[in-house]
């Protein structure tokens, strides 16, 4: 049995966020993009609370309309999509919404594969 580290998966993933500013360009095209990620607000009751550090290894952004964002991604393993996507009260930094400019709130997420 080979056990590989969780840095080595990559986690494609697809979902819908909701932008509130109406933006119609995108400035999401920095990838790979490493971000710094607390532990966040949702799990800090049963995780310890640290900081780490997780990589965007790619993004694909298709808007729309003026508000709905189609995301498609590639990340490290372990990485928190809904906290990337809205930032998490500044805990994950940098994320979707601070790229943009706006809260975003994230309405899907889905798994599309995971690759070794």
């Amino acid at each position: 049995v080979i056990i590989r580290s969780d840095q080595e998966l990559v986690e494609k993933l697809g979902c819908l966020p909701w932008d509130q500013e109406e933006n119609s360009d995108d400035q999401c095209n920095i990838f790979p993009l490493m971000i710094k990620q607390d532990t966040p607000l949702r799990v800090l009751h049963r995780r310890s609370s640290d900081t780490r550090t997780r990589q965007i290894l790619s993004l694909s952004a298709r808007r729309i309309n003026d508000h709905w964002i189609q995301l498609r991604m590639a990340t490290s393993a372990g990485t928190y999509v809904k906290e990337f996507c809205h930032g998490d009260c500044g805990r994950t930094q940098p994320s979707i919404s601070s790229l943009l400019g706006g809260r975003v709130d994230i309405t899907e997420l889905d798994c599309e594969g995971i690759e070794m």
